[in-house]
């Protein structure tokens, strides 16, 4: 861990005439030092893996984009995104859902790996697992692992039965949905992992580590093969942390705090390299584009403001701010593409040859509110397509499954609602 030693008052030279050249030498070179806290090997051996899977990706996404700037056709590349948003403008309520037994707020909602499944996590500590077909009720985690406020859901990107949840007490538990039992039970629990409510649980690209963020002020990274102690514990906001986001290489981690600063830590060296400083109340979401330079920040000021990783420095600006919302701004997501796309249309030039499909990769992000609205913007120019208007109570949570035809979101009514295209 990397700490700033700063004096608080420079010495008066005319006051201290009795201080010789060395002396003066000394102080000088102390206002600017730096110290370090040694690590455990643990953590070493977690930043050393961190620094070889993420050049992997980060070479592959590279080289992706690269191709894809090589090869542009700009009649096509508009055409393509006029069709993207014109294909939102066709999302339709499809269904909702009650969940059986759920009595309170259903805090988040995230589509598995595989759009199969959805997790629901809710303020009454339990979390339900529904197919995303129609919704039926598939499972439920056994009462009694989380107290209450279980708002922090997410699925191993690798592993995909597997999810990780946090809850009010301070928990960490790891479940295998992958069973016929209706009642799960977690493979793994990391009793008292935070001191206060756990806001955030994410797996990092790698499905190997688990990071979490909490009102206590602290985010901590964890290694689930040996949970006892995190790997890593970080403070750096003045008041409590709310969300997290891993960069798609798996290099960076994004915190927002209710100090209405972000921050953006390198894993592989400890050190915040950026601070995001534009939002005038707390960042309750955030989420990086699949591109890897652009993250979306959503705040209780009513925006989402859009920033470019490779335009910042400390104190930098954001590239948009999105007016999203009349009310604070719960969930922000971009669309990642997992499956085949069920966006994309062929497209042809002025010449109408040679028709090409374009991928829909992190074409759109979608917002959700206590406004009770669900949006969907463009990527392109930021610009919103549609509303979606179903919930009759504050949205909690919003997500994009892997082909691009389904979102869900749920509430304070404590629905889950699904969003199909038609």
């Amino acid at each position: 861990m990397r700490h700033k030693i700063s004096t608080s008052q420079e010495p008066d030279m005319e006051d201290h005439t009795d201080l010789d050249e060395e002396k003066i030498s000394d102080i000088e070179e102390s206002e600017d030092e730096d110290f370090y806290t040694p690590g455990s090997q643990q953590l070493y051996d977690c930043r050393v893996e961190i620094l070889h899977s993420s050049l992997n990706k980060a070479s592959s996404r590279v080289e992706k984009l690269r191709s894809k700037v090589k090869n542009q056709d700009f009649i096509k590349t508009l055409k393509h995104r006029r069709n993207i948003n014109k294909q939102l403008g066709h999302f339709e309520l499809y269904g909702s859902q009650l969940i059986p037994g759920n009595t309170r707020t259903v805090s988040a909602v995230r589509f598995s790996p595989d759009s199969s499944l959805i997790a629901c996590g809710s303020w009454d500590g339990l979390l339900y697992i529904l197919d995303k077909n129609d919704l039926p009720l598939k499972s439920t985690l056994s009462p009694g692992y989380h107290t209450e406020k279980l708002s922090a859901v997410d699925w191993n990107p690798v592993e995909s039965n597997m999810v990780v949840t946090g809850g009010q007490e301070g928990n960490i538990n790891i479940w295998d949905v992958n069973t016929t039992s209706p009642r799960l039970k977690p493979i793994l629990s990391i009793k008292s992992a935070h001191e206060n409510r756990i806001m955030k649980t994410l797996f990092h690209p790698s499905g190997k580590y688990i990071a979490s963020t909490s009102l206590d002020q602290t985010w901590k990274l964890w290694d689930p093969t040996k949970p006892k102690e995190p790997l890593l514990q970080q403070e750096g906001h003045s008041k409590e942390v709310f969300p997290g986001a891993f960069h798609p290489d798996g290099s960076l981690f994004a915190t927002g705090g209710l100090d209405a600063i972000g921050r953006i830590w390198d894993l592989r060296s400890g050190r915040s390299i950026t601070t995001l400083q534009q939002h005038i109340k707390g960042i309750y979401s955030m989420d990086w584009s699949p591109n890897g330079h652009h993250l979306a920040t959503a705040s209780g000021d009513c925006s989402v403001k859009i920033w470019d990783l490779r335009k910042l420095d400390h104190g930098s600006k954001e590239i948009f701010s999105i007016p999203a919302h009349t009310k604070l701004v719960s969930d922000v997501r971009f669309f990642k593409r997992r499956q085949p796309d069920s966006l994309s249309k062929p497209v042809t030039n002025e010449l109408d040859e040679d028709p090409e499909i374009l991928d829909s990769d992190g074409t759109f992000l979608v917002t959700s509110s206590y406004d009770g609205l669900v949006n969907l913007w463009s990527a392109d120019n930021w610009v919103l397509t549609k509303s979606l208007r179903g919930h009759s109570d504050k949205i909690m949570s919003c997500d994009i499954n892997g082909d691009g035809s389904s979102i869900v979101s749920s509430g304070w009514d404590r629905s889950v609602k699904l969003w199909l295209r038609i």
